[in-house]
């Protein structure tokens, strides 16, 4: 189908020709040198350190400039400080598991609610059972979308929760799968000057280059983000930014004496740490990389646009005109407080036999008639709402779509 418009990013973003040259230069590399002594100082130091034969040969991979400089790449693009500590790993679930460790025994009740991602909530669960300590959540997915709560209601809701719970804690999505954003500066900034807070963590990996962060403002002490979704590297890989300064002692030691145990035992994260340190051991186990070369791809063409965060006027312009254009085919948008709303957009049909369809298959409708979208149950469909202006082509294409399944 020559048609066809991807509003799926919150899934997986759809890389550009750019981070595709640099996956297929990477594994022409891989093909052509393998491990050799070229490749190790490409790894280390970057492509314009290798033979002018490599540079011309793997062009797509001319951003690559080491760990060092990705790292200093994804710091400019959080907002962060020069010296903010960066962490890459394969699994962000590893990532998790730090964070939840991080919170206890340090803490003894984490205040986070019905929004986060709900393997990042049984992790936090188990390690709150390991320590005897506690996790509250609290309920606000009916209060936002059922209610229409304002943002500032959700944000008194949060606080009051915290101090009446006697919370130490707290960890929230910046972004939900859902798309609910959360003020979180505000959120920490409230509780703080209530109550004490020894630990927040926050899920940024539907907010990081979707909407504006800005680490800076120091108010957490771990971001956990990833490279596949809105930043569109492809191949998953975790980071992990340092926030807070009066944390990053503590990070590091509890780092360290959990990767020396295994607990948190991520391949590339203990080999671009090691890379760094210039502690390379003769027995590290052998990594997937793949994701460090399209993750610098793309962040640098992001960075070289000069566009770190997506333009929230065009953005809000898209929203709206798909909001009225599935709404004209019959479907329902589902909205929330302006302030909560984020560019994913849900929406829902009435009709039963679209409600009892099988999300699989609803999603395999859409994208036959030129909609790639994510499904869920009882007829509710999630749509990422791209930065670039929506054609006349474009906007048909979507009503169309959406009316065909509502027939």
């Amino acid at each position: 189908m020559d048609n066809f418009i991807y509003l799926d990013t919150a899934r997986v973003g759809r890389p550009s020709q750019t981070t595709f040259l640099a996956a297929t230069d990477s594994f022409a590399m891989a093909a052509e040198e393998g491990g050799s002594a070229y490749f190790d100082r490409f790894l280390r130091q970057g492509l314009s350190d290798c033979p002018m034969w490599m540079q011309s040969r793997y062009y797509g991979l001319n951003s690559w400039r080491g760990i060092g400089g990705l790292k200093a790449d994804l710091q400019s693009l959080i907002g962060g400080t020069d010296d903010l500590p960066v962490l890459l790993a394969n699994r962000t679930a590893q990532l998790m598991e730090l964070a939840a460790r991080l919170f206890y025994p340090r803490c003894h009740n984490v205040l986070t609610c019905d929004l986060g991602w709900p393997a990042y909530q049984t992790i936090l669960e188990t390690a709150a059972t390991r320590h005897a300590g506690c996790v509250t959540v609290l309920p606000l997915r009916e209060m936002v979308f059922g209610g229409r709560a304002t943002a500032d209601e959700v944000v008194e809701s949060i606080v009051e929760t915290y101090v009446v719970q006697n919370c130490d804690g707290l960890f929230l999505p910046a972004v939900s799968n859902l798309g609910v954003k959360l003020p979180i500066p505000k959120i920490v900034q409230r509780i703080e000057a209530v109550g004490k807070v020894r630990f927040v963590a926050v899920d940024g990996a539907q907010e990081f280059c979707h909407t504006a962060t800005e680490l800076a403002s120091d108010y957490c002490d771990l971001y956990l983000a990833g490279c596949h979704k809105w930043l569109a590297g492809h191949h998953p890989m975790g980071v992990g930014f340092y926030g807070r300064r009066r944390s990053r002692k503590f990070i590091d030691t509890v780092l360290a004496r959990l990767v020396e145990a295994g607990i948190v035992d991520d391949p590339l994260l203990r080999f671009t740490e090691q890379i760094e340190s210039g502690q390379t051991d003769s027995y590290t186990e052998t990594v997937n990389l793949a994701g460090l070369f399209t993750s610098q791809a793309a962040v640098s063409e992001v960075i070289e646009s000069n566009k770190p965060n997506a333009n929230p006027v065009a953005r809000e312009t898209n929203r709206e005109m798909v909001a009225r254009v599935v709404s004209v085919a019959g479907w329902q948008a589902e909205e929330i407080d302006p302030e909560l709303r984020s560019a994913i957009l849900l929406a829902r049909s009435e009709r039963s036999c679209v409600r009892s369809t099988d999300p699989a298959i609803l999603r395999s409708v859409f994208r036959d008639r030129g909609v790639g979208l994510t499904a869920y149950d009882n007829g509710r469909v999630r749509l990422s709402i791209p930065k670039a202006s929506l054609t006349a082509d474009d906007t048909q294409l979507v009503i169309k779509s959406f009316q065909y399944m509502n027939l």
